[in-house]
């Protein structure tokens, strides 16, 4: 049976609430090559990258999960998928195998103001793939210094760094754009 790793992570503008997914999705094997010996210009044309508007950041660590485990059910179609392990630093994704019973039993909706809950269609669609994929969640710490970097920590710095890179990009080229109209040199 094969077994998979898949690292998600974001980068997101909360004042243009916007923001851009990544996730990088390996064989396990490759949590068992030393750090050292992972190269990140190896990985990064692994690393798929989208982009998500009208969204927050707790939303936005949900959208990104589900379209990777969409894409990789997709891609495992007609065969035997294997196993499959998900890395997020994101608590909300982190938790909500934990709150399944509790968001079930409220049916979805907040204990204070009894209303639908904002991420319930995610929330819902994220325990279809749980059910049918099976996979595990395993919290990473983000954001830790490269000298302490065990294998897995090495590969979600990766995804971390694209997701960041994809969206300054975009607001460079954004602000660029601005610029060139302001000065009147897109007429």
């Amino acid at each position: 049976m094969n077994s998979y790793a898949l690292f998600t992570d974001v980068s997101f503008n909360p004042k243009l609430k916007f923001g851009f997914g990544a996730y990088l999705l390996l064989p396990s094997s490759f949590l068992e090559i030393p750090p050292e010996r992972i190269i990140r210009t190896e990985f990064v044309g692994l690393i798929r990258l989208r982009r998500f508007e009208d969204t927050s950041s707790t939303r936005l660590e949900v959208q990104d999960l589900l379209w990777a485990l969409e894409d990789f059910q997709k891609e495992g179609a007609g065969s035997k998928i294997g196993t499959l392990e998900v890395y997020s630093d994101s608590l909300c994704v982190a938790g909500l195998r934990r709150r399944r019973s509790q968001l079930k039993t409220n049916s979805f909706c907040s204990k204070v103001k009894n209303r639908l809950l904002k991420n319930a269609s995610l929330y819902r669609k994220f325990y279809e793939f749980h059910d049918v994929l099976g996979f595990e969640v395993v919290k990473v710490t983000g954001h830790v210094r490269s000298c302490s970097h065990d294998s897995i920590q090495r590969l979600f710095s990766f995804v971390d760094k694209e997701a960041r890179k994809a969206l300054k990009l975009y607001m460079k080229k954004d602000d660029m754009l601005v610029t060139s109209l302001l000065s009147g040199k897109n007429r």
